[in-house]
């Protein structure tokens, strides 16, 4: 029985992984630094800005302070979102009022920074559609650990197997199933290598509820 679903955000809530990418390749830009889409999904989505910086500075030589690139990085992305170049994804809200219909619970479980998380729910006025919200500010475990996972269950009260993940990256479908929860996929440039789902979808819409009954 699924009593719990979490959902990532990036990718999933909202269509932010190409602005994501966007601004961590306009930080980088000065230092001859380019990811191309298929590695940003492959590699990054989901895990977190300092590990991306972390991996780019340290492959590329680049002489700079992380930590001031993580922040400089954040302010970009924000006030980004909050000019308005965020859109949720199709049928987010229409699928978040089915459940809270049928009494099921629901998270949002990012990698992203708190104050990133809630400058998109705030503009896109999704504030308060979700029970609990577990962002990157709130573990040192970033995805594919389970670890995010497995404190949203926590914090909505209900065991991990009881539970389903919606995810977009390679790192959250694999925390997903570290943590033992059923899994959608919604699709992007990294679910060609994914294999190990319960259900594809390309947003809201097609989501299978026969999985509820």
């Amino acid at each position: 029985m699924i009593l719990a679903v979490l959902f990532d955000f990036d990718g999933v809530v909202v269509q932010s992984e190409g602005l994501h990418r966007e601004t961590f390749m306009e930080l980088l830009k000065p230092y001859g630094v380019s990811v191309s889409t298929e590695r940003w999904y492959r590699e990054f989505a989901g895990t977190g800005s300092r590990h991306i910086f972390e991996v780019l500075v340290s492959e590329n030589g680049i002489n700079a302070d992380v930590g001031s690139l993580v922040e400089r990085r954040k302010k970009i992305y924000e006030a980004r979102v909050r000019a308005g170049a965020l859109k949720e994804t199709p049928g987010v809200r229409g699928f978040v009022a089915f459940l809270k219909g049928k009494g099921i619970k629901t998270a949002v479980v990012s990698g992203s920074h708190g104050s990133n998380v809630r400058a998109a729910l705030s503009v896109l006025r999704l504030e308060g559609l979700f029970d609990v919200v577990v962002s990157g500010d709130d573990l040192k475990q970033r995805k594919p650990d389970p670890a995010p996972f497995l404190l949203a269950a926590k914090k909505l009260g209900v065991q991990p197997g009881d539970c389903l993940a919606i995810e977009d990256s390679v790192s959250g479908c694999a925390s997903a199933r570290a943590a033992g929860m059923r899994l959608v996929v919604v699709r992007s440039p990294a679910s060609k290598d994914l294999y190990d789902y319960d259900a594809i979808i390309a947003d809201f819409s097609e989501f299978p509820l026969g999985m509820f009954s």
